[in-house]
């Protein structure tokens, strides 16, 4: 047992020698190669400078702002208002002319008379219209008769003269059958013919109050 022991014992340190030479050589060389040691010839080496001129910049042009021209804006015109004016309507006056009475249409003239032939006569005859009205105080007077008038006719039918030869009683109704025997048409007297202007022509006008 002795004698394997002392066997292992050297082959140990055998062992361990050779690793602790193999790490010195490691070692030393690492050591030479970081120290930059000349372990080998180095090669000579030229340095050369060169001056880098730097690249000419052109300078930079200083860019003006562009001068805008101010325009003249011209002010917007005021909005225009028509004031009121109040109108006023002037109303002419109103005139009132006068009222003319018209001017009686005179009787024309009667022609002169064509001279007769023969003396027969004939009287003016009155022609057909309206009767007089009867007077509304004559009614309520109950008053009534007959009126007799004499009137003038020219030889165209037109009365000229009325006037009352004998009265009915009562003035109003004498004064109405006038103005009514006024406005009436007759056809003219005659002498041998011919139309002729005649006088004291007769009219018998009766009122009765079962005519009114």
């Amino acid at each position: 047992m002795y004698g394997s022991v002392q066997q292992s014992g050297r082959r140990t340190r055998a062992i361990g020698l050779v690793t602790a030479t193999a790490l010195t050589v490691g070692f030393g060389y690492v050591l030479a190669e970081g120290m930059n040691l000349d372990i080998m010839p180095k090669e000579n080496t030229a340095m050369e400078m060169v001056i880098i001129t730097p690249p000419v910049v052109p300078p930079v042009e200083e860019i003006k702002p562009v001068e805008v021209p101010e325009v003249d804006v011209a002010p917007a015109a005021p909005e225009l208002v028509a004031p009121d004016i109040p109108f006023e309507i002037e109303v002419p006056p109103v005139v009132i002319a006068p009222v003319v009475e018209a001017a009686p249409i005179p009787d024309p003239v009667p022609a002169a008379p064509a001279p007769a032939v023969g003396t027969d006569r004939v009287a003016p005859k009155l022609r057909a219209g309206d009767k007089p009205a009867y007077p509304a105080a004559s009614i309520r007077a109950h008053e009534q008769g007959t009126t007799h008038l004499q009137v003038c006719v020219n030889n165209a039918g037109r009365v000229t003269s009325v006037t009352v030869a004998k009265s009915s009683g009562s003035s109003r109704l004498d004064d109405a059958a006038s103005k009514w025997l006024r406005n009436e048409r007759f056809a003219p007297g005659t002498i041998g013919g011919v139309a002729q202007s005649m006088c004291g022509h007769d009219v018998f006008y009766e009122w009765n109050l079962k005519d009114a």
